[in-house]
């Protein structure tokens, strides 16, 4: 890098003052750090979300029809009307039928009308109370449910801990006379052999002696 001379004419004059050439860092915008990331969020595809609402709608069609007549004072109190209303409707749709030619037209006009009012009530009755007190019952049941696996899950776990126990406090008694048997047949093969050692010059000497002896 060539150095500027200092006697150059802009270097002497103040009104000429040169200046100092910014860097290029300088130069870019600040950003924070991480700004340029997007996180796009997890979003589900239709097929995902209708395949969902069907298996919701599956699995509430099964518990209505496994809790479809609870055993409950209400539901046989409110079923036993149902059965009054429609039965009703039955036998004035037959009276109007049957006995039409028999019956003036006001009174045909007002058998058929309560025939329907029968019918409507029923409907009413099964969509609205019947239906509330199987879904109460439902939840009930489900409820219970839940609560007998979270205390089956809670004895599995205790008798698992207990099992787990039982092994750790037979493995702590066994180890210690593992280790015992260990050393005693360590000592004690030391000691056989030092008795062999022991006992070889004097089966030497006896073998000696014999052989003097013949």
């Amino acid at each position: 890098m060539s150095q500027r001379n200092p006697m150059n004419d802009r270097y002497q004059k103040e009104e000429h003052r040169g200046k100092s050439r910014r860097s290029a860092a300088s130069a870019k915008p600040k950003t924070q750090a991480a700004a340029s990331v997007h996180v796009k969020p997890k979003t589900k595809t239709k097929a995902e979300k209708k395949a969902i609402r069907r298996a919701e709608r599956q699995k509430q069609a099964d518990l209505d029809r496994k809790y479809a007549n609870p055993p409950t004072p209400e539901y046989r109190r409110l079923r036993k009307i149902w059965w009054a209303l429609l039965i009703a409707a039955i036998v004035c749709l037959a009276l109007s039928f049957f006995l039409r030619d028999y019956l003036g037209e006001f009174a045909w006009m007002v058998i058929l009308v309560l025939s329907y009012v029968f019918i409507i009530g029923a409907l009413w009755l099964e969509f609205s109370k019947m239906k509330k007190v199987r879904r109460a019952y439902q939840e009930q049941m489900e409820a219970k449910k839940t609560k007998s696996q979270r205390a089956q899950e809670r004895r599995e776990k205790a008798a698992a801990k207990a099992a787990a126990a039982e092994a750790a406090s037979k493995a702590a008694e066994e180890k210690p006379a593992e280790k015992k048997g260990f050393l005693g047949g360590l000592f004690g093969g030391k000691k056989k052999a030092a008795d062999a050692a022991a006992d070889e010059p004097a089966k030497d000497g006896a073998e000696g002696d014999a052989k003097a002896a013949s």
